[in-house]
């Protein structure tokens, strides 16, 4: 399989390299030839790529150790589902999946291009393969995952995936990360596309924004799912620690974030056109930059690949993105201009544009958080590192700030708004959050940060409350619902306005998780201590005590888990069992701490057994209680399903792509 698997990924390099050539001709001569010969490209580079990854999968179920890659990331005492998971467990298999993963948004973009406009199409796949081609080439001439193993006697097993891997959650985040940065490629292409060809109107803008949301959506489950397996598997009790892997899937997730709000203002404005330009421009480059960060070495993270030489390559190919868009942004400078200009700071454009600042201002201090220790070593010689506190001190200001907009965002009007309006408007949700804010003091919670952001997350919630009421109220007062319940005038409410609702869950996603997030850093409780059999330890409500220790062993890896019973101090009465465990996984001669974890809406028991005595009398633990923790996961998945519930397809709406013609014999429509 793996002779099979090099000659589809080599014959995918060369379908995107004709690709490219047949789209740049197309969109020159437009001529309808060398445009079906693209879009046929696209969907035969899809198909070899895909081939291609289902040959590495097979070299790894069936355990070819002649190939270097299968040898190095997987052994057969593996689960199945670990030796998939093993596929992108790996520098080489994961560029593999990434260009499958771009391949197949080409082919999709490629096969309903037939039905979008024909002067921008051919310029559009003429990008997409362009990006493709860049990907193949690394992964073809620099990270080949079908390359031989250099032994001369075939071993009978292998040196094994790393244990940290070998969870769940590692089977699927690095893949729904990948979709998330892969189709950010798209609203890029596009942008180009429409650039390179002119057609600038704000067409192309519609036909990005919905990519733009699913890219989105997809980099926002990753993110969550990334945190998860972080809380779960590295046994520190926390989720997020600014590392720089975590940053690099981030960075375009907050640019990606300010473009789906911007681009609001240009189909209804005619603003911010070069503003958008640049921010789709940025997304896709982020996502360019973050690959070089995992995959050259310069940075150090549980999540980096090896050092690898192809961080030249990506610096290269970054740079000619941003010099691409550049020239064309000047070429284009009058057509991008903007028709109107906003006229008021107190107006839904001016909260938009804040609220891009205020995301861009994020980006870049984790930028500078990220680049700081490479550009302190070239100039100093010495690296000095930031940490935690630096990015908290820095960003958590600019998170309330976004807090407070989203509330400003969903009920300032468009144009220009009057302070009387204003007044009118927002003193009841102020005046409800000033007593959110005065309860909580009294109830004895005094830190400035943490009593303003659960304050800002109430807003924010409660402006679309306020919101969603108005509209049911006038729903219900038109001729066409006056009878009905408001249950169904908020159903054909939500079904008429489905974009604008579908942002407003996704904000209560997001207050739900800031108050999580705000919870679980700041009242956190951490302790430490030692244990023998039959003691105790009590830590808040409850009460930690020692059982027995048991030793276990499978083919993969030996374990020490400790049966620890959870009582609560009030009554005695048992929790929960847990059971932390200690493993050593025998081919990579690697421990690991499996932490043990009893979740409730109220707080997160998260117990880990951080070493043992050296006569085995005594074990060493350490507790988190997280308050509020599980609801983090809870705002995340309200996101992405408000994500989901603006992408559904509308109801009894003409699509007026559908009227576009196909290309006819001569390039004109018929």
């Amino acid at each position: 399989m793996a002779e099979f698997g090099h000659f589809a990924l080599c014959l995918a390099w060369f379908l995107a390299l004709i690709g490219l050539c047949a789209g740049v001709f197309a969109g020159w001569k437009r001529s309808p030839a060398f445009y079906f010969a693209t879009r046929n490209a696209a969907i035969l580079s899809a198909i070899s790529s895909l081939l291609a990854l289902f040959s590495l999968g097979a070299c790894f179920l069936s355990s070819d150790y002649t190939v270097q890659y299968v040898w190095q990331h997987s052994n057969r005492a593996m689960q199945d589902v670990y030796r998939i998971a093993a596929i992108w467990g790996g520098m080489d298999g994961s560029m593999l999946l990434w260009c499958a993963m771009l391949a197949v948004s080409c082919a999709i973009v490629a096969w309903r291009s037939i039905e979008q406009p024909r002067v921008l199409m051919p310029w559009v796949l003429a990008v997409l393969h362009s990006s493709l081609l860049f990907f193949l080439t690394v992964t073809v001439f620099y990270t080949n995952p079908f390359r031989y193993l250099n032994a001369d006697i075939i071993p009978g097993d292998g040196k094994g995936l790393n244990p940290l891997l070998q969870n769940p959650y590692m089977a699927i985040h690095p893949p729904t990360l990948y979709l998330g940065f892969t189709m950010l490629a798209v609203p890029y292409a596009f942008c180009m596309g429409a650039l390179l060809s002119g057609h600038l109107s704000n067409e192309w803008i519609r036909l990005t924004r919905r990519w733009t949301l699913i890219g989105w959506a997809f980099l926002t489950c990753g993110i969550m799912l990334g945190g998860h397996w972080a809380y779960l598997e590295l046994g520190w009790g926390g989720f997020w620690a600014w590392d720089p892997v975590e940053n690099a899937s981030f960075l375009p997730w907050l640019t990606a974030t300010a473009f789906l709000h911007s681009v609001m203002v240009q189909e209804r404005k005619e603003m911010l056109k070069i503003w958008n330009v640049w921010l789709v421009v940025l997304s896709y480059a982020l996502t360019v930059f973050g690959t070089f960060l995992t995959r050259s070495g310069i940075v150090q993270s549980v999540h980096a690949f090896a050092s690898t030489d192809v961080g030249e390559v990506f610096l290269q190919y970054l740079a000619a993105i941003v010099i691409l868009a550049v020239i064309l942004t000047v070429v284009r400078r009058k057509e991008l201009q903007a028709a109107r200009h906003i006229e008021s700071i107190l107006s839904r454009e001016a909260a938009f544009l804040l609220n891009n600042l205020v995301l861009l201002s994020i980006c870049f201090a984790t930028i500078w958080g990220v680049l700081f220790p490479i550009l302190s070593e070239a100039v100093t010689g010495k690296k000095q590192t930031v940490g935690i506190p630096f990015f908290n001190a820095v960003n958590v200001p600019l998170f309330l700030v976004l807090l407070f907009l989203m509330g400003i965002g969903t009920l300032i009007a468009w144009r220009k708004a009057s302070w009387s309006s204003l007044r009118r408007t927002f003193l009841g949700p102020f005046l409800a959050s000033l007593g959110v804010a005065i309860v909580l003091l009294w109830a004895g919670i005094t830190e400035f940060y943490p009593v303003l952001a659960y304050a800002l997350s109430f807003f924010a919630v409660s402006t679309v409350l306020i919101e969603l009421h108005r509209g049911v109220r006038a729903t219900k007062a038109s001729s066409a619902q006056q009878n009905h319940s408001t249950l169904s005038a908020t159903s054909a409410l939500i079904q008429r306005h489905r974009t604008r609702y579908g942002g407003y869950i996704i904000h209560v996603g997001a207050a739900i998780a800031a108050v999580a997030i705000t919870a679980s850093m700041a009242h956190k409780v951490e302790k430490e201590f030692s244990l023998k059999v039959g003691d105790a330890f009590e830590v808040g409500r409850f009460r930690i005590s020692l059982d027995k220790l048991e030793s276990g062993k499978n083919s993969n890896f030996e374990s020490l888990i400790a049966i620890t019973p959870v009582r609560l101090v009030k009554d005695g009465s048992l929790y929960t069992e847990l059971r932390p465990e200690k493993r050593f996984y025998f081919k990579t001669q690697e421990p690991t701490t499996e932490v043990a974890l009893k979740m409730s809406p109220r707080e997160d028991f998260y117990l880990v057994l951080a070493g043992i005595s050296a006569d085995g009398s005594e074990a060493t633990f350490k507790v988190f209680i997280n308050p509020l923790q599980m609801w983090l996961w809870i705002g995340g998945v309200v996101m992405i399903l408000g994500s989901i519930f603006v992408l559904l397809p509308k109801q009894f709406a003409a699509n007026p792509l559908l009227s576009r013609a196909p290309y006819g014999a001569e390039g004109k429509k018929v």
